[in-house]
């Protein structure tokens, strides 16, 4: 799978946002940019011959693209299953217009994380969203600390009739810029707490899932165990989610996106790219997020690879090429 970013335009400005370097403050702005629909055929040609029958739409926020409405029908007329990574703070029209799409075709993960710049109106928009969709949409939070809020998900959940699954992300770091994260010391902590998340998930019939960028140590084998039964399930290997921006840049994932960029004609395939960039990080693989990771058998057996490398890449003082020919 390859996620697209159509526009760099968003309206929020979320302390923790793994995007932050490529977002543009408004669509007025020189730094907002959408990807053309020329560029978003390529993709859609690109994915056809990869065999990949998901058309991921990401931004910043994707529904603020002029032409999203059609971007989605082309996609479903492709037969693509679209899948939407929003803040549900969506133009009336373009909601309107996704009730009226078959459950079938289109799914939208929705990052529902509170935030203090978040204002009134906002909000609104993002309940109108949740009541005009519910079962299109699967809610998510990103975790910037073990102390972090839930309950209010399964709230949402019962009152807009939403699907009943969570989808649970690690705030991590980006290479070269500053943002709100998680910090590994307090991995632990968070292990515990996303353990009792999902215990209290399951008895109201939830089930929570995770985002990349976990490790074996934030949990005991108990957990794990408690995980494995009571979750959607976890991966403790980092393996590359492959990002399209709209000038058709490709990066190995957002907390990378500022180093490593190459272009998407110089490859054949969604797996070339995987290959290319799993040969370029490899060595940072081995280094992991804490010190205690170099020591580790989990790390050496491949079943961990010590949580999100961006930790591993900062703490080296010379950083990879921003850039970077896929030859």
């Amino acid at each position: 799978m390859a996620n697209i970013l159509i526009t760099n335009h968003c309206v929020r400005k979320c302390t923790f946002c793994f995007a932050r370097s490529r977002i543009g403050q408004s669509a007025d702005t020189q730094k907002a940019s959408h990807m053309s629909l020329e560029n978003i055929h390529k993709v859609m040609d690109f994915l056809d011959k990869t065999d990949d029958d998901q058309l991921r739409l990401l931004g910043g926020e994707p529904t603020l693209h002029p032409e999203f409405i059609r971007i989605v029908q082309e996609g479903i007329e492709r037969n693509f299953y679209v899948h939407i990574f929003s803040n549900c703070m969506m133009p009336n029209r373009v909601v309107d217009f996704l009730k009226t799409v078959p459950d079938n075709k289109l799914s939208i993960l929705a990052n529902v994380s509170p935030q203090e710049s978040d204002t009134p109106e906002q909000k609104k928009r993002v309940e109108r969203t949740l009541e005009q969709l519910g079962k299109k949409i699967t809610v998510g939070i990103t975790v910037t600390a073990p102390e972090f809020e839930y309950q209010f998900l399964f709230d949402l959940i019962n009152k807009y009739n939403l699907r009943r699954r969570i989808r649970v992300g690690i705030a991590q770091p980006i290479v070269g810029i500053s943002n709100e994260f998680l910090p590994p010391s307090k991995y632990r902590e968070t292990g515990k707490a996303l353990v009792k998340m999902a215990l209290d998930s399951y008895e109201r019939d939830m089930l929570i899932g995770f985002d990349c960028g976990l490790t074996q140590c934030m949990f005991s084998e108990m957990e794990i165990g408690i995980l494995a039964k009571k979750s959607e399930g976890f991966s403790m290997v980092c393996d590359p989610i492959i990002d399209i921006g709209p000038e058709l840049d490709v990066w190995h994932c957002f907390p990378l996106c500022e180093v490593l960029n190459t272009k998407l004609d110089m490859f054949r395939t969604r797996n070339h790219i995987a290959k290319f960039y799993n040969s370029r990080l490899m060595p940072y693989k081995t280094f992991g997020c804490m010190p205690e990771c170099r020591s580790c058998v989990h790390l050496h057996q491949g079943t961990c690879t010590g949580g999100c490398i961006a930790h591993a890449i900062n703490s080296f003082n010379q950083k990879p090429p921003a850039r970077i020919d896929a030859g």
